[in-house]
C-alpha cells in the first residue's frame, strides 16, 4: 500500500516595496503641490465642538477681519422680520387685540392639565389605560422647568473663574439645546453680577468689557448685556446686543399735556435666536432691582427670560426698530403716551399669571362704577383646577375680600366690583390658612374659614380709583 504524501506548499510571495516619491526629481513645485492643508472651519450652526478654554484671549468684535467670512456674514445678520401669515393658517402665536388690548384666541385651545385626575382603566384596551409618554405632555418656553440649569449656573461663582471661555464651556457643557444654555447664563448673571448703583447714581457709569465685568463682578445695563452677547458667542448661539429706552428705575411717566421728549437711549438688552425664532432678553432686570432708596437688591426675575414681544413692547423701545420683533412696529410717540399698566408684583409673575391678559389693563380705574377685573394664567397647558392653584380675591382698600371665580369660557377668573370713591382695588391670592398651604382652597371653603381662621395674602396687582 503506496502512502500519499502532501505536496510543499508554494512559495509566500513577498510585499511590495513602498512607493517612490518623485521629490527629489519633482522638485519643490512638487512638495507645494502635495502638501497638507487643513480642512477649512466649519460654518456657524455646523458640527460643534466643545469650547476649549483659553485663557487671556481679548475679545474680538465680528468686524475682525480673522474671524472667517460666513461666521462674520451670519453674526452680523438682523433678526429677520415676522413671517406673513397665509391666508390659510389661522392660529396666532401673539395674543388677538380687541380694542387694543389683548384677548384669549377664538381657538379652542388644548385642555388644561388636572394634576388630580387618574387614567380609566378600560379592560378591552389596555393601550388605552396606559398614561401618555413625558414627551407628550404639552410643554413651551412658557411652562417650561428650568431647575436643572437654574441649578448648574449656581456651580460656577464668579471667584472660580480664569476666564470667559473656561466659563462659557463649564455652563454650556451639560446641555445640547440652545434654551438650556441661554437660560444658564441668565442665571449665572444674576448669581455673580451686582447692579453698579454707586456709579450709576453718581452718574459716573464707565464703559465696560465682558472682561472688564467678569473681574469686578460690577455692572449696569450694558455691562450685563455684553456678558450674556460674549457668553453666548463663545456657545455659539445667535445673539445680539440691543439698545434702547427702558422704563425703568427714575422713570416718571408724562403729566396730562405735558409735550413728548426727544427719543432717548439709556438701556440694554438682547435679543436672541431660539426654538426657530427670535426672543428678547433682558439679564439685567432679571438678576436684580433697585429700590426706592437706590439701594441693589439682588432678585431673580425670571420672566424676563421668558416675555414676549409685545410684554417688551411695554417697557423696552429699542433703538433699531426691527428689534421690536411685533408684527406691527410701535413709534416712540405711541411708547412714550402709553397708559400706565397697574402695579405688578413679582409674586404675580411667581405663580404664572400673565400681564396681558389682566384686566383693566391700565392703572387708574374710574370711581363709583362696576367694574370687570380677571386674571389669566401665563400658559395655556399649566392647570386651572381649583386643586392645583390659590385662591384668588379683590380687595377694596384693605378690606370687603371677594373671591374670583373661574369661568371656563374665558379661562380666566372673574369679579365684577362697584369701585370706592377714591383708594385702591388689589389683587390678592390667598397663600395659607392657619399657616398651612392653602394650595386646593376653593370659594366655600374661603367663605367657611372667613373671620374664623388666619390667612395669609400675597399680594399680586393694584389699582387706583380716580374721578375720570
Amino acid at each position: 500500500m503506496s502512502t500519499l504524501t502532501r505536496p510543499p506548499p508554494p512559495p509566500r510571495r513577498g510585499l511590495p516595496p513602498p512607493p517612490q516619491f518623485e521629490t527629489e526629481s519633482k522638485g519643490s513645485n512638487f512638495q507645494q503641490a502635495h502638501a497638507y492643508v487643513p480642512p477649512p472651519v466649519p460654518p456657524r450652526g455646523g458640527v460643534r465642538a466643545p469650547i476649549t478654554p483659553v485663557f487671556n484671549i481679548p475679545h474680538r468684535s465680528v468686524s475682525d477681519s480673522s474671524v472667517p467670512h460666513d461666521l462674520s456674514r451670519l453674526l452680523a445678520r438682523k433678526p429677520p422680520p415676522p413671517p406673513t401669515r397665509p391666508a390659510s393658517f389661522s392660529p396666532a402665536k401673539v395674543p388677538i387685540l380687541k380694542d387694543g388690548v389683548p384677548v384669549r384666541s377664538v381657538l379652542a385651545p388644548p385642555p388644561p392639565l388636572n394634576l388630580a385626575s387618574k387614567p380609566i382603566s378600560i379592560a378591552e384596551d389596555k393601550k388605552s389605560a396606559t398614561a401618555p409618554p413625558l414627551a407628550e405632555i404639552p410643554s413651551c418656553l412658557q411652562c417650561r422647568d428650568f431647575s436643572e440649569a437654574d441649578a448648574h449656573a449656581a456651580l460656577f461663582p464668579r471667584a472660580s473663574v480664569y476666564s470667559l471661555q473656561d466659563l462659557a464651556y463649564g455652563l454650556a457643557e451639560p446641555f445640547e439645546d440652545d434654551v438650556d444654555k441661554a437660560r444658564v447664563i441668565f442665571t449665572w448673571l444674576h448669581h455673580n453680577i451686582a447692579y453698579d448703583a454707586e456709579s450709576f447714581l453718581a452718574g459716573n457709569v464707565q464703559h465696560s468689557t465682558p472682561e472688564s465685568t467678569l473681574a469686578s463682578g460690577l455692572a449696569v445695563c450694558e455691562g450685563y448685556a455684553g456678558l450674556f452677547e460674549q457668553l453666548g458667542e463663545l456657545m455659539d448661539l445667535q445673539v445680539y446686543k440691543v439698545s434702547g429706552h427702558g422704563k425703568g428705575y427714575g422713570y416718571q411717566p408724562l403729566k396730562e399735556g405735558e409735550p413728548v421728549p426727544e427719543e432717548k437711549s439709556g438701556h440694554a438688552w438682547n435679543c436672541i435666536f431660539l426654538n426657530d425664532e427670535w426672543h428678547l432678553v433682558d439679564p439685567c432686570w432679571g438678576a436684580g432691582v433697585l429700590t426706592g432708596g437706590g439701594v441693589y437688591e439682588a432678585k431673580f426675575a425670571p420672566h424676563w427670560f421668558i416675555s414676549s414681544p409685545l410684554e417688551f413692547g411695554r417697557t423696552h423701545f429699542p433703538t433699531d426698530p426691527s428689534f421690536q420683533l411685533t408684527p406691527e412696529q410701535s413709534t416712540w410717540e405711541e411708547y412714550i403716551l402709553a397708559p400706565m399698566a397697574p402695579v405688578i408684583t413679582s409674586d404675580f409673575h411667581k405663580f404664572g399669571y400673565h400681564p396681558l391678559l389682566v384686566q383693566p389693563q391700565v392703572k387708574y380705574v374710574p370711581e363709583r362704577q362696576f367694574v370687570r377685573f380677571s386674571v389669566s394664567k401665563r400658559c395655556e397647558h399649566i392647570s386651572t383646577a381649583d386643586a392645583d392653584n390659590y385662591l384668588l380675591v379683590i380687595s377694596i382698600n384693605g378690606k370687603d375680600f371677594l373671591p374670583l371665580a373661574f369661568s371656563e369660557e374665558e379661562g380666566g377668573w372673574i369679579a365684577n366690583i362697584f369701585t370706592p370713591r377714591n383708594g385702591d382695588v388689589t389683587l390678592y391670592l390667598i397663600d395659607s390658612v392657619n399657616n398651612q398651604d392653602a394650595s386646593g382652597l376653593d370659594i366655600a371653603g374661603f367663605n367657611k374659614a372667613k373671620g374664623r381662621k388666619t390667612m395669609g395674602f400675597k399680594g399680586l396687582a393694584v389699582w387706583s380709583v380716580v374721578h375720570l
